[in-house]
């Protein structure tokens, strides 16, 4: 288990691509990319989606990461 203290999260700007990816740190040397987008407003959107998700208690742990991309990929779908 972590604590949201130690976790990073940021939008990161992929020049050349003009890409925006949402990248989360739950502990030290590894990071997930938890989405790519066109903009930063849509980048910013998905981390503050995955801090409400931990404080909700759905993110408790790193294999929880894998449920709420599941999530992403359905509220995607839905947004398509």
């Amino acid at each position: 288990m972590f604590s949201p203290n130690q976790i990073i999260a940021c939008v990161v700007r992929q020049y050349g691509t003009g890409l925006y990816r949402s990248c989360v740190s739950l502990n030290k040397g590894s990071t997930i990319c938890l989405s790519v987008h066109d903009d930063e407003q849509s980048a910013s959107d998905t981390i503050n989606q995955f801090w409400e998700a931990c404080k909700k208690g759905e993110i408790k742990q790193p294999e929880d990461v894998s449920l709420f991309l599941k999530s992403l990929k359905g509220d995607l779908a839905l947004a398509t």
